[in-house]
């Protein structure tokens, strides 16, 4: 059974608040919520392990991390209440920041770096132990996950209704649709989504269906966790899109939830499930009940704060989150390179060249 939860997490919980004037759409401020922000001091110099959160009174002004710059901080998520003295960077370390490509030109790179158990170690591309990442594509009049990887079914693009043989760079936008925007419309809306994952092994082909996925963002304020000793608790301006597991919000089986921030890009990522109806890859962790089980789970942990459910009228409940709140300073003095998910696909020949650097547009 779940058990309460102290004040302490109680007051950090991230609720989503009355939105403020709405924000006007644009490529912009779409990369503005992507990419995380550098701190700099009051000669304009990077500050080497401040980020726009922690209170650090040398940062006086900040900006979008440029493609190849190194990082001067990470971004970390927060452990459950009974790990919190053993590990203090939590368990996963999740930066977003921009890259340079042969096929897509720049998009942004948010990775995905465990760093407990199974060996694994903060700043190296540990195969095969749930490494990786997102990559955001921002194309048109959208912005969009063209690929992914984690510990469940590895290495996968995203091809939406552009899809043509032989796969490459159109077939991937539009397809993960995070926000789709109309210029100087309000930033907010819904669409359905059609797409499909292509995994290793079958990703020059197109598929024969496109699922349905109903999409819906906006822009609120809400409020975020912080680690101890880093300031308090922050209300930011966020990108919030609810990717629904079909079209219907009524009847979907699962939403995942993204929150985007223009001071750290990506900060928080829910799970939620019906507990009506599972199925499919997730049958054997949330079916028969146990969603219930997961999210008494998640929330006894401390791990994530409390959350509204997504609408649309299915009853959902949240079953993982992760917070990236927690600002680590980086593993070398003036910054880390940017190197991590984009680096491993390259190295492992994988995307059929589509990432490959802007000086081997010939790889393919």
């Amino acid at each position: 059974m779940s058990q309460a939860l102290p004040a302490a997490v109680l007051a950090i919980a991230a609720v989503i608040l009355p939105a403020g004037a709405a924000e006007i759409a644009s490529p912009a401020l779409i990369r503005d919520f992507m990419i995380q922000n550098a701190c700099l001091d009051s000669r304009g110099a990077v500050v080497d392990g401040a980020s726009p959160i922690d209170g650090d009174p040398r940062c006086v002004a900040q900006r979008d991390l440029r493609p190849g710059e190194k990082l001067p901080y990470h971004k970390h998520d927060h452990p459950a209440l009974r790990d919190a003295s053993g590990l203090p960077r939590g368990y996963q370390r999740h930066d977003s920041f921009p890259v340079e490509t042969a096929g897509f030109g720049t998009v942004v790179e948010h990775s995905f770096d465990f760093g407990v158990g199974e060996g694994r170690r903060f700043g190296v591309f540990d195969a095969g132990k749930g490494d990786g990442g997102d990559i955001a594509l921002l194309s048109g009049d959208d912005v969009s996950i063209a690929a992914t990887e984690d510990g469940g079914a590895g290495f996968q693009l995203f091809v939406g209704p552009h899809c043509a043989e032989p796969v490459g760079a159109p077939a991937l936008a539009g397809s993960w649709i995070i926000a789709d925007f109309t210029p100087s419309a309000p930033l907010q809306g819904d669409t359905v989504a059609r797409l499909k994952s292509l995994r290793e092994g079958s990703q020059t082909s197109c598929p024969t269906r496109l699922n349905a996925a109903f999409t819906r963002w906006q822009v609120s304020d809400i409020r975020y966790r912080a680690a101890p000793g880093q300031g308090t608790p922050a209300t930011l301006e966020s990108l919030v899109s609810e990717h629904y597991g079909g079209a219907d919000p009524a009847t979907a089986d699962h939403v995942e939830r993204f929150y985007f921030t223009r001071e750290l890009g990506a900060t928080r990522w829910e799970r939620w499930q019906n507990t009506a109806k599972s199925h499919g890859l997730f049958e054997a962790v949330f079916g028969a009940g146990r969603a219930k089980q997961a999210a008494a789970d998640i929330a006894a942990s401390g791990r994530c704060s409390a959350a509204d459910p997504p609408q649309g009228g299915a009853p959902m409940v949240m079953v993982d989150c992760r917070e990236w709140t927690r600002i680590v300073r980086p593993d070398r003095g003036g910054g880390d390179p940017p190197a991590f998910f984009i680096d491993a696909i390259r190295a492992r020949g994988l995307g059929a060249g589509l990432f490959a650097a802007p000086d081997q547009r010939g790889a393919r």
